[in-house]
């Protein structure tokens, strides 16, 4: 426990002043998008390229590794329920100190994250607008952003609401469609690459032990992607 002096009561009353007016469809939602980013749209490229086809175990690693973590922060949630989260069990069990630099470093986390997540938009954007400037779209962006954050907090959780929706159905869309071109699209691989004689056939699972095998950068690959 801390010695500096700091009762959970007071920590709980000093966070007393913010409102709470999301309702529990919206911080379900809220959540389930939060974990739905640029980590799993752009990011997972950069995480093939370490480790190959065995990203699914480094994948698998990092869900264990967030799953023993969320389970920690529930039991602490539900024993000390408040709206100042890790960072005020950070200074009840530790020091105040702690707390200090665990909300700043988490606030300091949020702020670096909003810069790649317009950078990432970005770059998509610049798919489908090549003449546009990836500035104009930063701007774009962050001017949104901003805008929905400075409203009210019924404003956001609405907001959040329907895109975590929509990220939500196009994750659904792309497992569907990434199962269609493994499995069964009859077009997915030109005749040439497929082979003579064999037509255009599905991609299938070659690829988990082509082009370097299942470890193509050994298990230090597959240990950086997590």
């Amino acid at each position: 426990m801390s010695d500096g002096g700091s009762s959970f009561d007071n920590i709980i009353e000093r966070e007393r002043g913010l409102r709470r007016q999301l309702s529990a469809r919206r911080l379900t939602m809220i959540a389930i998008g939060g974990a739905i980013g640029t980590g799993l749209f752009l990011g997972s490229g950069f995480a093939i390229s370490l480790a190959g086809p065995a990203v699914l175990v480094s994948y698998a690693v990092g869900a264990v590794i967030a799953l023993l973590l969320m389970g920690c922060l529930a039991e602490m949630t539900l024993a000390h329920p408040t709206s100042g989260s890790f960072g005020a069990y950070a200074e009840y069990y530790i020091d105040p100190l702690a707390g200090f630099l665990v909300r700043y470093a988490y606030w300091t986390s949020i702020v670096l994250a909003v810069g790649t997540e317009v950078t990432a938009v970005a770059l998509y954007m610049r798919f489908w607008f090549p003449a546009l400037p990836g500035w104009l779209w930063i701007v774009a962006f962050s001017a949104l952003l901003i805008g929905v954050n400075a409203r009210s907090v019924n404003v956001f959780g609405a907001v959040e609401y329907w895109f975590s929706a929509l990220k939500v159905t196009a994750i659904v869309i792309f497992i569907l469609l990434a199962g269609y071109i493994v499995l069964g699209a009859p077009s997915a691989v030109p005749a040439a690459a497929a082979g003579p004689g064999s037509g255009a056939a599905a991609v299938g699972f070659r690829n988990y032990t082509a082009h370097g095998g299942f470890l193509p950068r050994g298990l230090w690959g597959a240990w950086v992607a997590v």
